[in-house]
């Protein structure tokens, strides 16, 4: 995409409009005689020639990366923002990996509290509740891994290490589920800028100070994540901005570009929330913005696409429930059944564009029937507002309807006391089980 097709989409803004006319040679209504003077002064003093910075920031082994260019720097900010010449909003400039206090009511939890990067933190939340609940027994079969067990309450120490293996798996399965399996693909933040800064690319502080890093394996991938996390979760660095670039390289920008297909050009929207396609690339490695089982090749009155819609093709690691209560009940945004029931019992959930995590501390509850009878969700909304655990109890064995009677809708309610009657969160689980009955254990529902 040429610099000039890109900028054009923020002609409104009076900065890039001067950055433009400057770049390519213009003349500006406004320049006097003495400012084509003092050109031609400048002209003639000879300008100091760019030194790229031979060192990158310490990493702590021998992987010594390289340095971002120009046209590298340009094309991350195109497939992430969608513009060259724009940067990042204040909060994911000031975003970084935070959990709360370790004697907090829920010291699992990220602070996630600021709009723009609130999805991506949720979907590291989701890996975070993994390494937590279940890594350290995947080969348990115990009582206490079929019925449960409580949330986790982990040290300051287990927070940063599950925080390591979360940033590990999403840049492994981004890089591995390409089709040439290639490298993991590490940006850190230099003191020092590595290029010129020309035409319409602004600098913002971080970008032009990347340094690069590949690494072959997974085992490396942890130990270079180990000995840096603190790019990622310390506030003098954007890490949120790091691991984005970083899950972006690895998953590579072209083939990023063949999973948006025509549906999109960037991963952020037009005002910096995550995209669906963010969201599909942080919890299956794959850009794509659907999310159906397979391939869908014709359209619903059977005529076929132009260009094949690539769903989920396995079942996710993690899952995704979707629920909008504005969208029309017969043209409701279907989610398919590898995402429904993945592999762990942890769902990211996005209800009236607000996202959440719903976790079990039961493993058993994707892989065995008898445990989806009667069972306990977690759920974290991310909100500095929620100070405590949600605990919902979910029973399929009975209907919703034959519970509580006057939570049955009638034609006569309007949207307020349908959404009392049956908040959005619970019309969301019932996408995935449905007609159960919802039990909030004396909590306030979250509508």
């Amino acid at each position: 995409m040429d610099s000039r097709d890109i900028t054009s989409k923020t002609k409104n803004s009076n900065l890039v409009k001067l950055a433009n006319a400057l770049d390519y040679g213009l003349q500006l209504p406004f320049q006097t005689q003495v400012t084509t003077k003092a050109k031609e002064v400048k002209k003639s003093v000879p300008k100091s020639e760019f030194i790229v910075p031979k060192h990158g920031p310490k990493t702590q082994t021998k992987n010594h990366g390289r340095p971002i260019d120009l046209t590298f720097a340009k094309a991350l900010r195109v497939i992430t923002i969608g513009f060259s010449s724009q940067s990042f909003t204040s909060d994911w400039r000031k975003f970084y990996f935070a959990f709360r206090e370790t004697k907090s009511a829920i010291p699992y939890a990220m602070d996630a509290t600021m709009p723009g990067p609130r999805a991506l933190t949720l979907c590291m939340q989701a890996y975070i509740m993994k390494h937590l609940l279940f890594t350290s027994d995947q080969n348990n079969d115990s009582a206490a891994s079929y019925f449960g067990k409580s949330s986790p309450t982990p040290s300051s120490y287990e927070q940063e290490c599950a925080l390591v293996e979360a940033i590990t798996d999403v840049l492994w399965k981004a890089a591995t589920t390409r089709s040439d399996k290639g490298q993991v693909t590490v940006t850190l933040m230099g003191s020092d800028p590595c290029f010129e800064t020309k035409g319409s690319f602004i600098a913002d502080g971080f970008t032009e100070k990347l340094w690069i890093y590949t690494i072959n394996s997974k085992n490396e991938t942890k130990k270079f994540i180990r000995r840096n996390v603190h790019y990622f979760n310390s506030r003098k660095s954007p890490g949120g901005i790091l691991l984005l670039y970083s899950v972006v390289l690895s998953r590579t920008i072209d083939v990023l570009l063949k999973d948006f297909g025509r549906k999109q050009t960037s991963l952020l929207t037009d005002n910096a929330r995550s995209t669906q396609s963010l969201i599909n690339l942080l919890l299956t490695g794959q850009g794509s913005p659907f999310i159906h089982n397979g391939v869908v090749r014709t359209d619903s009155k059977g005529k076929a696409l132009d260009r094949p819609l690539a769903g989920l093709r396995c079942r996710s690691e993690m899952g995704f429930l979707f629920f909008n209560k504005n969208e029309p009940e017969k043209k409701r945004t279907q989610v398919g059944s590898m995402y429904k029931t993945p592999l762990l019992p942890i769902w990211v959930t996005q209800v009236n564009g607000s996202y959440g995590v719903l976790f079990c501390t039961a493993r058993d509850l994707v892989t065995d029937w008898k445990t989806e009878r009667y069972f306990c969700l977690h759920y974290y909304n991310g909100h500095f507002t929620q100070q405590a655990e949600a605990t919902i109890t979910i029973d399929t064995r009975t209907r919703v309807d034959s519970i509580d009677l006057d939570r049955q809708i009638s034609i006569w309610d309007d949207d307020e006391e349908i959404e009392k009657k049956q908040p959005s969160l619970e019309q969301c689980l019932h996408t995935k089980w449905p007609e159960s009955n919802i039990d909030w254990n004396g909590e306030t529902p979250f509508y």
